[in-house]
């Protein structure tokens, strides 16, 4: 097997005419003492020479990386994906590389997940996190690294978070059910197992149901299809009820079940909710949803990373707002 020689860094010096300490001062973006036609010159022996400098050595002259963590809490999640994109795209066009890593929404997973990325020398690191406890996360605190919380936050107010504004736009869709004359509201949701987002959605449903005085109850998906039976069974639609989902999983298992039910949409029962799996293209009647922005999210947590990075100065928490999409399923 015949393998190519690796282009140094003198080569390209002398190649380039220059000293190899005006090479490294390039790679590193240090152009205060150099001429742009410097610039472009060397610019140009790299490119002609196809020339990749060392990570490790960029580490030891800069204490830089240039490798940033991302940690999501289930990459198999359709929010995640979009999340990713717009990420990615950013650090195609910079230079730095992104390493990606799931936890299965496992705090164990996570911690391993997130010593393996301090291991590597990361230069910041966005983190979906698995359990809202800040004690869960003393490693992250004791490498005093660079880091922003997406899509979810902590008890203890200690990094900046990029999520949607999920009360508000929970709030609001709650606020048109009461308007529509609904007499009782049931969520269905992943188990809250203090993850922010969720107890944010059951929160403002609570809290608008509780001002009006109308019924709330709440289903976890685990138990969703046994549940829904038994309120069939005790005729509990016999009041005017909404079907809540907290997020696109929940819409899509209360939809299915309304098809093996053989119930009729908004007649027999209203339907809304999250719908992170855009649902709302492929149903009649069209549902009545809160459409995030994740991508949006992803997009402004690499820029408040990236300006961590550079310039350490503490950023604030940053809520994306929901749309909500009006349809004919309430």
């Amino acid at each position: 097997m015949i393998h190519e020689k690796k282009v140094t860094i003198q080569e390209v010096a002398d190649l380039a005419g220059v000293s190899k300490a005006t090479i490294s001062r390039y790679l590193n973006g240090h152009y205060e003492k150099m001429s742009g036609e410097t610039r472009k010159y060397i610019e140009s022996i790299i490119e002609e020479l196809d020339y990749r400098p060392s990570r490790q050595a960029q580490y030891l002259t800069t204490k830089k990386s240039y490798l940033i963590g991302l940690s999501v809490a289930d990459i198999e999640n359709l929010y995640s994906t979009y999340l990713i994109k717009p990420i990615q795209a950013e650090v195609e066009n910079i230079d730095y590389q992104l390493l990606i890593m799931t936890s299965n929404n496992s705090i164990e997973q996570e911690n391993i997940n997130i010593r393996k990325l301090l291991d590597q020398n990361i230069d910041g690191l966005m983190l979906q996190p698995v359990s809202n406890n800040f004690n869960n996360y003393q490693q992250l605190v004791s490498a005093n690294l660079p880091t922003v919380l997406i899509d979810r936050k902590l008890d203890t107010s200690y990094w900046p978070t990029i999520q949607s504004d999920n009360f508000t736009a929970t709030k609001l869709l709650t606020e048109m059910i009461i308007r529509k004359d609904y007499e009782q509201i049931i969520l269905i949701t992943e188990p809250l197992n203090n993850i922010s987002p969720r107890i944010e959605r059951y929160n403002a449903i609570q809290f608008i149901s509780n001002s009006n005085e109308i019924p709330f109850l709440k289903i976890e998906l685990p138990e969703f299809e046994k549940k829904m039976s038994e309120l069939l069974k005790k005729n509990f639609f016999g009041r005017k009820t909404v079907l809540f989902g907290a997020n696109g999983t929940s819409v899509a298992r209360i939809l299915k079940f309304i098809k093996d039910e053989k119930l009729q949409i908004p007649t027999d029962v209203g339907v809304c909710g999250y719908d992170d799996l855009e649902l709302r293209d492929f149903i009649t009647p069209t549902l009545t949803s809160i459409s995030q922005k994740p991508k949006e999210v992803g997009r402004c947590s690499i820029e408040m990373l990236l300006d961590l990075i550079n310039t350490s100065k503490k950023k604030e928490t940053i809520e994306i707002s929901s749309e909500l999409i009006i349809g004919e399923s309430l």
